[in-house]
């Protein structure tokens, strides 16, 4: 019973990483062709809730932190723009915990994506 429930434990938790790693990528990829930082970021932003929404496992609230969008210092060759979304797993879990298995669950998980948009 406890390797089926390992099983689907890492399965949810999998899923939702990847979730996050590709709205992470989804929201910098949205920022390419912008013309400041500021537009930029504005962009990224509104793109990561949209993907996370504000309903749902996934919404942005509690577990999902807010996302960080951030320029890249020092301004290397044209412009760059940094998303990173963090889930902040061993305060909401996303299957509860059973007695013994939440030594090998994560504490938290991110994801970071970096994308030059000019």
């Amino acid at each position: 019973m406890f390797v089926l429930y390992g099983l689907i434990s890492f399965g949810m938790i999998l899923a939702q990483k990847q979730r996050i790693t590709n709205a992470a990528a989804e929201a910098a990829r949205s920022a390419v062709g912008e013309s400041n930082d500021a537009s930029a970021i504005s962009v990224a932003t509104a793109r990561v809730t949209k993907l996370l929404g504000a309903t749902g496992p996934y919404k942005i609230g509690p577990g999902v932190g807010v996302p960080t969008v951030t320029a890249c210092t020092p301004p290397s060759v044209g412009s760059c723009i940094t998303v990173t979304i963090t889930y902040d797993y061993e305060h909401h879990p996303i299957v509860p915990p059973a007695p013994g298995l939440g030594l090998v669950t994560p504490k938290t998980f991110a994801s970071t994506a970096v994308v030059q948009y000019k």
